[in-house]
Formats: C-alpha cells, structure tokens, sequence
C-alpha cells in the first residue's frame, strides 16, 4: 500500500508538468476552422502540437470537428462581431473565415465586402493591438482575373499589377490592401493567394473544379467542361491539395519572421486547364477503376481564367507536394465508395446553394 502510495505521489507532480506544458504551447485562432479548408488546417495545427481555438458562425454546422471538438476552443460567432476578448492568449491568426464564391458575393456585394473586406480588416487591427506578430489571411487567385485578360492568361506573378472585377476577388483584394497597410516593425501579416483547392476534408465541397468532375465521373460517367464561347478557348486555373494548403498555413506561422512578414505569396502546386484535368480523371478511372468516362463540353461567354507563378512560394517554403494529384483523386473515390449512404448532391456540399435555402428558411 506504501508503494501505491508513493508511486502516486510521484506521478502528481509529473501530471501537473505535463498540463503545464500544454498549457503553454503556442495557441492559435483559425477563424472559419469548422469550413472545408480550416477544418483540416485544424488537425494539422493539434498533430504538430499547436493548441487552437475556433471562431466560425457554423453555417455548415459543426460536424466537421466532432471528432476533435474535445481537444479545441470554441467560439460559435459571425467573424463580423469578432472582439479584443476572442484574441487573448492567441499567438497567432490563420483568417480562412468569409464568403468563398463568386454566386454568393454577386448575390449581395454590399455583405461580401462586409464580410471579407471589412471583418478581415478588423480581426488584423485586433491582432496588431494585441501584439500577435503572426496573421496569416486567405486571400485568393481569382484576383488576377479581369475583363482584359487574355484567352491564355500569363503565369501572374505576385508583383503583377491586378484589377479584379467581381465582388469576390474585389473584397479579397481590398482586404489585401487593409491588411498590408497595418505592417510595422512587429506586425508583418502574411497574404496566400490560394489557388483552387482540390481533396476530400471532413466539411466536403463538389462545387470546387476537381471535386466536381470527380463526383461527376463517379456518379454520371460523364464530366462537363466550360470552354469559350468559340469552342476552343480552355479555361485555366492553379490548383492546391487541401494537404499542402493546411501544411503552408501552418508553415505561415513557424518560419522566421524576416523571411515571410509582410509578404504575398502565389500558393499552389500546378496549372492546369480544366479540359486537360477532366482528360486526366478519365484516364484515372479507366486505368485504376476500368470504367469509362465520358466528356462533354459546354460553350459559355467570360469564364475566369488564370495561372499563377508560385515560385516564390516553391522557394520560400521549400515547397513539396505531399503526395500527386492521383492520391488526392483515389481518396476521393475511396470516400465516396465506403459511404453508400452519402449524398454528394445535397445542398450541404454546395455553398452557394446551403447558404440560399438557409436564407429561404429565415424568410
């Protein structure tokens, strides 16, 4: 009994190191974390030893975190009432929270500059006056796009002038602007503007390029793809696995200070033309699956078009992707076989469409 005793005793001491520590690891805010992209920034963060809080209103719920809810901090709130209290302790700020489609900013741009522009500006000011030197903001590839941009867009680079013009690269690009004028000595945010994110998370979008064609090989055996009106012009975009993107956030934060404070950044792991994609997914599914696909192509007037050049980021981040684009797509696949009871075309998976019936139900 003695021995139980002691052994005890010593083991008290050693349970209140162990809460020490965890008490003072880096803690760190990623607002919108419960969405597509911050949901797996999230675990990243928890896997490498971060503690982090969450600020997201929850519009697509919180189910994408249930099976990490116990180990993180909560804050269900618009980021638009974001305060000085929902910072304290923060080390640092991932700021993914905002409105992330054209439809959605179009519908009402007055709220999209709200939300992206303003609330990303006001967050960084908070930031700042707290003393939190690292802000990492995600803006967005789609402001390289503009009326005057060519059928073959050139690789933007990030010193290339820019002049968005719909709602939703028009308040990433303001927010950029806000946020770059609060650099100082201490406070040098960082900007990533991300290319288009492809790969399964545990809050799944089908309305991102990949994912979609994905979903729609699987399910119709048929993909459809935009090209220009002519019928020749293919529409481009830079993509990024969700795997690199939660891994060059949490790099955002941890490397010296000199070598990304202050700066913009092209975040993504390849160009390429959605005609040239759905061609590759087909060729996946035939060659792994034995299944065909077919590809359809539709005809429309101005589509967003462009490339990014992202060596800077390549060189500044040593820049790695995880695993190919074809691991990404298996997964995919994987997820969507082992769950027959899911439904990749409910609303849910859609954000256009989930915030317009929630705004129908409150009508």
């Amino acid at each position: 009994m003695a021995k139980t005793k002691s052994r005890l005793a010593a083991e008290k001491p050693a349970e209140k190191k162990v809460a020490k520590r965890a008490a003072t690891r880096p803690l760190v805010l990623v607002t919108g974390g419960a969405g597509y992209v911050g949901s797996v920034v999230v675990r990243e963060l928890l896997e490498h030893g971060y503690r982090v809080r969450v600020l997201d209103s929850l519009l697509f719920t919180s189910e994408a975190l249930r099976e990490v809810r116990g180990e993180i901090q909560m804050i269900e709130k618009d980021i638009r009432d974001v305060s000085a209290r929902d910072l304290t302790g923060v080390s640092a700020v991932i700021h993914l929270a905002g409105q992330s489609t054209d439809p959605t900013s179009s519908s009402d741009p007055h709220v999209c500059d709200l939300v992206n522009h303003i609330a990303a500006e006001k967050i960084a000011r908070l930031a700042k006056a707290a003393g939190i030197t690292r802000f990492v903001f995600a803006s967005s590839a789609s402001v390289y796009f503009s009326f005057s941009t060519p059928v073959v867009p050139p690789r933007y680079k990030e010193s290339d002038a820019v002049s968005p013009v719909h709602p939703y690269a028009l308040s990433k690009r303001a927010a950029e602007i806000g946020i770059m004028n609060l650099v100082d000595k201490t406070f040098r945010p960082v900007i990533f503007r991300k290319g288009t994110v492809y790969g399964f998370s545990p809050r799944m979008r089908y309305d991102l390029v990949l994912n979609a064609l994905v979903k729609d090989a699987f399910y119709r055996k048929e993909m459809s793809v935009d090209v220009a009106t002519d019928g020749k012009g293919q529409v481009w975009r830079p993509l990024l696995d969700i795997k690199d993107a939660a891994h060059a956030y949490r790099q955002a934060i941890e490397l010296p200070l000199a070598q990304v404070g202050g700066k913009t950044f092209n975040v993504c792991s390849q160009n390429w033309s959605v005609g040239g994609l759905a061609k590759e997914i087909q060729k996946f599914f035939k060659r792994r699956l034995k299944k065909e696909v077919k590809i359809t192509y539709r005809p429309v007037g101005i589509k967003k078009s462009y490339l990014q050049d992202f060596k800077t980021f390549e060189k500044t981040f040593k820049f790695k992707p995880v695993r190919p684009m074809s691991e990404a797509i298996s997964e995919l696949i994987g997820h969507l076989e082992d769950d027959p009871g899911h439904n990749p075309f409910d609303a849910r998976y859609y954000n256009d469409s989930w915030l317009w019936n929630g705004l129908k139900k409150k009508v």
